[in-house]
């Protein structure tokens, strides 16, 4: 399982729409479905029932989509400190001073 399955994932839960998510997230239609199957298939749980003309997020994918969308959003965080620490925008300055 890769974070950028998750986020297709979470994309296409707002969206119920392959073809919408799909452009949202720059990404084919056929590779934004093989991502999704594949994560299904990995988990071993089906998260959208799919019909011609729907998709419906499963009990299990609303559980996901729950327990996720924080965590994405609080690695979203930690990545965005982490640029602001490398950047030298945030973090810590240590001096001193020799006393006499």
């Amino acid at each position: 399982m890769e974070l950028q399955q998750i986020k297709y994932f979470l994309a296409l839960s707002e969206e119920l729409h392959f073809w919408k998510t799909s452009e949202r997230m720059f990404i084919t239609q056929s590779a934004l479905s093989r991502q999704i199957k594949a994560l299904e298939a990995e988990l071993g749980v089906q998260l959208f029932e799919r019909s011609k003309r729907t998709v419906k997020l499963t009990e299990a994918g609303m559980f996901l989509r729950d327990r996720w969308h924080p965590m994405l959003d609080e690695i979203n965080r930690v990545h965005m400190q982490a640029r602001k620490i490398h950047e030298g925008a945030s973090g810590f300055i240590r001096m001193g001073y020799p006393g006499l």
